[in-house]
């Protein structure tokens, strides 16, 4: 509890907050909090999110889904993804 409230004081955004307690309850009660390194910003927290992603799906996967995400002028929709599985 205490490195989440140290790592919430050098970064005091709402976003950080709440990217930190999403993985905090993640973690077990036998782990060695001594040992960890949290992201010390929004930024770091996202990349270690998406590292984490790749990490699980692949690099290829999360690139390609990014790139569809970013060149969608309107969003992605159910409706969109649909239509692209045919």
């Amino acid at each position: 509890m205490q490195a989440l409230l140290s790592a919430m004081l050098t970064c005091p955004w709402p976003l950080y907050a709440s990217m930190l307690m999403k993985d905090a309850v993640t973690w077990r009660s036998s782990l060695d909090v001594s040992h960890l390194v949290l992201p010390n910003s929004v930024e770091a927290a996202i990349n270690q999110l998406l590292d984490h992603v790749e990490k699980r799906l692949g690099v290829v996967f999360v690139s390609h889904t990014l790139a569809f995400i970013t060149v969608a002028n309107n969003g992605l929709c159910e409706v969109c993804v649909c239509v692209g599985n045919r």
